[in-house]
């Protein structure tokens, strides 16, 4: 089985706020995007290790299978994960796993079409489900913890965020997913782009951690 790196964020959740209030209020919920694929090339137990980096209860978009799967291993995890469904009048809601469900809002599906990320600051302000994918999800997520406290800090970030996706080949992302699930150890990249990308992502995710 592989291991996945649980990262320690440098600072408490609430840090930054006893300097001062937030100045914006962050509205959107994200949820990560689980492809089949992530499934298939690695294990339920490590998809569930991996979304518990983004928190101990993590919204999930995914297929019925990959939603048995993550249900089945969550505990082991410690996560209490619920999902994602997007319906025909082109809004979503979250059902939990003793079957309940939320009400209905606008999503946004921003887990292939990065180039789109410059409004991303804009959708955060409002309520609505924002769709990222697993290779992105603790960038956008940080992102998304600044931008109560800093609109201007969060919108550089996501300019380096696109920049640095940007000049990723498909080559790079399997190995930045593999060193995600543990399959490949971070010291292995040779490649400067893949690099720049994993050093932004560590650098957020040990700075801005969440407030679970």
């Amino acid at each position: 089985m592989s291991k996945v790196e649980r990262l320690q964020s440098e600072c408490p959740p609430d840090a930054h706020k006893v300097i001062r209030p937030p100045e914006n209020k962050l509205n959107a919920s994200l949820a990560v995007y689980v492809q089949d694929s992530e499934l298939d090339n690695y294990n339920a137990s490590d998809l569930c290790e991996v979304l518990s980096l983004m928190s101990e209860k993590p919204l999930i978009y995914c297929s019925d299978r990959v939603k048995q799967a993550i249900i089945d291993k969550a505990a082991d995890a410690q996560i209490q994960p619920s999902f994602l469904v997007v319906h025909e009048d082109k809004t979503a809601s979250i059902t939990y796993t003793d079957g309940s469900q939320s009400s209905t809002q606008a999503f946004f599906d921003f887990s292939t079409e990065h180039a789109d990320f410059t409004d991303f600051l804009d959708k955060l302000a409002i309520k609505c489900f924002i769709i990222v994918d697993s290779l992105s999800m603790l960038i956008l997520r940080s992102i998304s913890t600044v931008y109560p406290w800093d609109k201007l800090l969060a919108g550089d970030f996501v300019r380096q965020y696109i920049k640095a996706i940007a000049n990723l080949s498909a080559e790079d992302k399997i190995k930045l997913l593999n060193i995600r699930y543990g399959k490949l150890a971070p010291s292995e990249i040779e490649n400067t782009d893949a690099y720049s990308f994993l050093r932004l992502e560590r650098k957020l995710f040990l700075q801005y951690p969440t407030d679970d």
